[in-house]
């Protein structure tokens, strides 16, 4: 187990030095890159967080090396003293992560064990936080929300797009923008508000194409290796970004066929549903 702990602190070190890099080239990157584009290389950091890739490069193994004999010193030490010494030669020799710590009276364990107990224990409860949290969301969402059927303007979105997967359309009280909903069984939530039938097409648009480039799993594949990188603040980061850079990608491929007459009124709409 603490080797694949010692892989997560690799990649956790390269994938973060790559976050960092990106974030210092953003101002440049966001202004000459296109969304997709963006979109595209903040995905290559997260997979250089997950995959060990630096593994597949080949190292050449140094010949090892006998130890050189000591002389012994002149004189007779004593036997307590011998002791202390080889005690004293031991743990100076002994790696790091295989040296004891005294976690309790009378109890001591390995700081390689200590360290991937704490790493593990830390992804145990931060994807245990973030599951509970969604389950319970959904719930409350279903339990509070207005299933609506056969609506015209999602039916024709989805032909427009060459969908045929059954998603549901809900209205609920307690969120304040439309959003998409669930991986296996997916569901576009509305806000209980009144939207035009022009907006509301440029809300399924977004949300459906959202669906059709499966960005709910990228999102969760995103969570996934935060909570495996818990303890790199960078990791934060990456996930904010990617999830920025999401929208901007959707947008982008909403809009790419559009008209500007359309351009702007879906920004419009995409703008003032954000806002409220």
């Amino acid at each position: 187990m603490y080797d694949l702990f010692q892989t997560v602190v690799t990649l956790s070190l390269l994938g973060g030095v790559l976050t960092a890099i990106l974030l210092c080239l953003k101002p440049i990157t966001a202004k000459r890159l296109p969304a997709q584009w963006q979109y595209a290389v903040w995905l290559v950091a997260l997979l250089s967080m997950l995959l060990p890739a630096y593994k597949l490069i080949p190292i050449q193994e140094a010949n090892a090396v006998p130890p050189i004999a000591q002389t012994q010193a002149a004189g007779q030490e004593s036997p307590a003293m011998r002791g202390e010494t080889t005690e004293a030669a031991r743990h100076e020799t002994t790696p790091i992560q295989h040296r004891e710590v005294t976690v309790a009276p009378n109890r001591q364990m390995r700081l390689s064990d200590l360290l991937t107990d704490l790493w593990v224990s830390g992804t145990c409860l931060y994807l245990a936080v973030v599951i509970v949290s969604y389950i319970l969301s959904l719930l409350r969402q279903r339990k509070n929300t207005v299933l609506l059927t056969d609506h015209a303007i999602l039916d024709a979105v989805k032909r427009e797009l060459k969908i045929t997967r059954q998603i549901v359309l809900r209205m609920s009280p307690d969120i304040q923008s439309p959003m998409l909903v669930g991986v296996l069984f997916p569901a576009i939530c509305l806000p209980c508000q009144e939207i035009p039938d022009e907006n509301l097409r440029m809300v399924f648009l977004h949300e459906l194409t959202h669906y059709k480039r499966k960005d709910l799993l990228l999102k969760w594949l995103a969570l996934f290796v935060n909570a495996v990188h818990w303890f790199n603040p960078l990791a934060y980061l990456l996930r904010a970004n990617i999830s920025e850079a999401c929208e901007a990608a959707c947008d982008r491929a909403v809009t790419k066929a559009m008209s500007p007459q359309e351009r702007k009124q879906y920004m419009a709409t995409i703008l003032s549903l954000a806002e409220t």
